[in-house]
């Protein structure tokens, strides 16, 4: 064979495993994003599992093959900057620099089919709901400790304008809409909806994020005072950590958790970084919180760590442990969960897949 003609066939053969190598021997750092999600593991040979391996091996094969991330993040850079086309389903390019999370890609609740009033809440859902906070109401007022729920509005909620026309066009009732009416005709249970204030503050500073699902410092510290004012109402006296001097909006160079789903953290910038300086406060802080919430409560602790002695969080779709939670009994109690969770809610149940 001419010589030729052997060197393109030795450099065919180096590509086509190039990514085995990397995958077995990491040849070179990849980059290092993540998906929001937990990759295939190492299928265990087991005899009696031999059915199952094709599929596992397929599923590790796929999420490990060499140089995989990278190639994710150049398919991704090229969609985002030439095409204006998300490479992937779970997150929607909006106006300008905005990124939002479509939660049903992932089975992680609903933002884009509810906003659009695509899967209402049946009758029989909104009674579940109604009566299962209601017990947490009645459990924790036995003990005399007040029970404060409040839903945080999905990010498209508050920021629809800069969603795509074929989606902000569809804008329908949703199932927050439905529960806040279902609840104000049949019960008699407070629940805190911070739309209200957040769309108020947004014209003052963002509240949140540009290219991350959740709301930034100063948002997270509206839905803290709303919060603090039931506070009030069960400990006079009382007062929220205020906010000392001016609130900042400074861009930082690396974009948040949906700029991570798309591998370009580090080329999409966040431009509504908020930050500020809290005042010392001089009213003693109240006792115990039990602080059941999601990803959103994680915004609260700054604020909450300087209202309370201690805090203990629980999980936010999971029941009530009573006989545990009255073995050492907190001073109130704040449930908070975020809008797509609705349905999850109403389960205790994270995991809850709905009828299609």
């Amino acid at each position: 064979m001419k010589k030729q003609h052997l060197i393109p066939i030795l450099l065919f053969v180096l590509v086509i495993w190039l990514p085995a190598f990397q995958m077995n021997l990491g040849l070179y750092k990849e980059f290092d994003d993540t998906e929001k999600r937990e990759l295939a593991p190492l299928p265990k040979f087991d005899s009696g599992r031999i059915p199952l391996l094709a599929r596992e091996i397929d599923a590790y094969v796929e999420d490990h093959f060499g140089f995989r991330p990278d190639l994710i993040r150049w398919n991704s850079y090229l969609r985002v900057n030439l095409l204006r086309a998300s490479p992937i389903k779970s997150v929607i390019l909006g106006k300008g620099r905005w990124l939002f999370y479509c939660s049903e890609a992932l089975g992680d609740g609903n933002t884009m089919n509810d906003y659009m009033g695509m899967m209402p809440l049946r009758e029989g859902e909104l009674k579940v709901l109604k009566i299962r906070l209601e017990e947490n109401r009645r459990r924790f007022s036995e003990k005399g400790i007040p029970y404060i729920l409040v839903i945080t509005p999905n990010k498209n909620t508050v920021y629809g304008e800069y969603l795509p026309e074929r989606i902000e066009n569809c804008k329908s009732r949703t199932r927050l809409d439905q529960f806040m009416e279902y609840m104000a005709a049949n019960s008699d249970l407070r629940i805190l909806d911070l739309r209200g204030p957040l769309w108020e503050a947004k014209s003052v500073h963002p509240v949140y994020w540009e290219t991350d699902s959740h709301w930034n410092s100063f948002g997270a510290y509206v839905g803290y005072r709303r919060i603090f004012e039931e506070f009030t109402r069960h400990f006079p006296g009382s007062a929220p950590v205020e906010i000392s001097g001016d609130i900042s909006v400074k861009p930082r160079p690396r974009g948040g958790d949906l700029a991570q789903m798309l591998f370009l953290t580090d080329l999409l910038s966040e431009g509504n970084n908020t930050s500020f300086e809290l005042r010392p406060s001089s009213v003693p802080r109240l006792g115990k919180l039990l602080f059941r919430h999601d990803s959103f409560g994680d915004g609260l602790y700054p604020f909450l760590t300087q209202s309370f002695e201690r805090i203990k969080g629980v999980a936010p779709f999971a029941p009530f442990r009573f006989d545990e939670i009255f073995s050492d009994p907190p001073d109130v109690v704040l449930h908070l969960f975020t809008e797509r969770y609705i349905t999850q809610a109403i389960h205790d149940d994270f995991n809850y897949q709905e009828d299609k």
